[in-house]
C-alpha cells in the first residue's frame, strides 16, 4: 500500500468526515502555485464557489445571482466555480457563460489572479495559505449556526480541526447572520471579532422568488397544507424519521388524507438515504434531484418540521409555524453541541407524537424571535460592504 492509500485507510469515511479527503486534496493541489501569486496585483475579477467546488448552493449562489449585475456594472468580471462538468453545462445554458473549472493549471492561475473570492464554506476555489493577501475573501457561511460549527463542533476530528485552522489564514471576513451570533462565529473559527461582519444572509433575498411545479402539484385544494420535514444529519447514525410511538405506516396515510396534509421529506443533500419505506401518496421525497437548494422554494410550504437544522431560521423570516422534533437531543448535544441553549433559540411545544404533528399551527409561529436569528434582507448593505472592500485591493491596469 502506498503512503496515500495508507493515509486514506487511516481516515474512517463516515458522516463525520465524508468530504474531508476531497477537501485535503483540493487544499494541497494549488498550494505551491498559490505562493507565486501572493504578492502580485489582482485583476478586476470576482470568483464565487460553494461546497468543494462542485455545488451551486447556499449563500454564494444567491449573492451571485442577485448581485452579479451590480458587480458587472462596476467593471468586475464575475465567475462561479463548478467542477462538475455536466452541472456546469446545464448552468451555462440557464444563466450564461459564468461557470468555470478550478482543475487545470490555467484555471487555477485565472482564479488566483482575481481580486475577490466569495465562498459559502471554508473551501477556497484554489487551495493554499494566506490567500487573503491583496485579495478580499468573504466567507458567507451556509446557515445560522444553531448547532456547533468549525472548531466548536464536538464531533470534528483533529484532522478536520487542523484543516479549519489552515483555511482561516485565507479569510478576510466571516458573515454573521445577526448580532446574536457574532461572538460565537469568532470563537467557532478561532479569529478576532474584527473579522466578523454582521450582514443579512444573501439567501434570504430569494425565499419568495421561485415556484416548483413538482411541489405545487400536491396542493390539491386551497385547504391543503404542505409540510416540509427537513431534519439535519447526525455524525453518529442516520436520522430517524417520524420517531413517534404512535407512528405506523398503515395509519399515517389515512390521517394525512383526513387532515388534508402533504409532507415533503427533505434530508440533508449530502447525506440522503433510502426513505422508500416512509413514502406514500401523502409523503413525498423532495431530494436534491428535485431541488438542489431548497431556499428559493421555502415560501411554498405552510409548515416546517425539523430538529436542529438551521433551515428553520430562514423559514422563520416568513412568519410561518415551525414544529421541532428533537428526539435525540441529549445524544446530539454530547456529540455535536449547540451554539446556545436549544430552548433559547426555539419556540413552541416539542412535537413528540404523530398527533402532535397534526396540531402544529398558529402557536408555533416564531413571532419576535425571528429577528434574533437573522438580519432582515437588505441587498444595498451587502453591495456597499463589498464595494468598500474591493476598493482596497491593488489592481493591475
Amino acid at each position: 500500500m502506498n503512503y496515500f492509500g495508507w493515509f486514506i485507510a487511516m481516515i474512517k469515511i463516515n458522516n463525520k468526515n465524508k468530504f474531508l479527503v476531497q477537501r485535503l486534496l483540493d487544499a494541497s493541489s494549488g498550494f505551491f502555485l498559490s505562493l507565486i501569486f501572493l504578492f502580485l496585483k489582482r485583476k478586476k475579477r470576482i470568483i464565487f464557489n460553494s461546497t468543494v467546488n462542485t455545488d451551486f448552493t447556499f449563500n454564494s449562489k444567491y449573492l451571485f445571482l442577485n448581485h452579479k449585475k451590480n458587480l458587472e456594472e462596476q467593471g468586475y468580471e464575475v465567475k462561479f466555480v463548478i467542477n462538475d462538468i455536466e452541472k456546469q453545462v446545464k448552468l451555462t445554458e440557464k444563466y450564461g457563460d459564468y461557470f468555470i473549472s478550478s482543475k487545470g493549471i490555467k484555471d487555477k492561475c485565472y482564479i488566483l489572479n482575481a481580486a475577490c473570492w466569495i465562498m459559502s464554506t471554508m473551501d477556497p476555489p484554489v487551495g493554499g495559505c494566506f490567500l487573503n493577501k491583496n485579495r478580499f475573501v468573504l466567507q458567507l457561511g451556509h446557515g445560522t449556526p444553531i448547532k456547533n460549527i468549525g472548531l466548536m463542533d464536538g464531533s470534528a476530528s483533529w484532522l478536520k480541526r487542523a484543516y479549519y485552522k489552515l483555511m482561516t489564514t485565507n479569510i478576510s471576513y466571516y458573515l454573521s447572520p445577526s448580532d446574536y451570533f457574532s461572538k460565537y462565529i469568532g470563537q467557532a473559527f478561532g479569529v478576532a471579532q474584527n473579522q466578523i461582519i454582521v450582514l443579512p444572509q444573501p439567501r434570504l433575498e430569494s425565499m419568495q422568488t421561485c415556484q416548483s411545479n413538482f411541489i405545487n402539484q400536491y396542493r390539491y385544494s386551497n385547504k391543503t397544507r404542505l409540510f416540509l420535514y427537513s431534519p439535519t444529519w447526525r455524525p453518529y447514525e442516520d436520522v430517524k424519521l417520524f420517531p413517534f410511538g404512535d407512528y405506523s405506516p398503515e395509519t399515517v396515510e389515512k390521517k394525512l388524507v383526513e387532515n388534508d396534509i402533504v409532507i415533503f421529506i427533505r434530508l440533508h443533500p449530502k447525506f440522503e438515504g433510502d426513505i422508500t419505506p416512509y413514502l406514500n401518496s401523502r409523503i413525498i421525497n423532495l431530494d436534491s434531484n428535485q431541488a438542489e437548494d431548497i431556499t428559493e422554494y421555502l415560501d411554498q410550504f405552510d409548515v416546517l418540521l425539523t430538529d436542529y437544522s438551521s433551515i428553520y431560521c430562514d423559514f422563520a423570516m416568513l412568519g410561518k409555524p415551525v414544529g421541532f422534533i428533537p428526539y435525540d437531543i441529549k445524544l446530539y448535544e454530547k456529540s455535536v453541541g449547540f451554539s446556545f441553549d436549544y430552548k433559547q433559540v426555539t419556540w413552541g411545544d416539542e412535537v413528540n407524537s404523530l398527533e402532535g404533528l397534526f396540531k402544529v399551527g398558529e402557536e408555533n409561529k416564531p413571532k419576535e424571535r425571528a429577528s434574533k436569528l437573522n438580519t432582515m434582507p437588505a441587498s444595498q448593505i451587502i453591495d456597499k460592504f463589498i464595494s468598500r472592500e474591493l476598493n482596497r485591493i491593488r489592481l493591475t491596469r
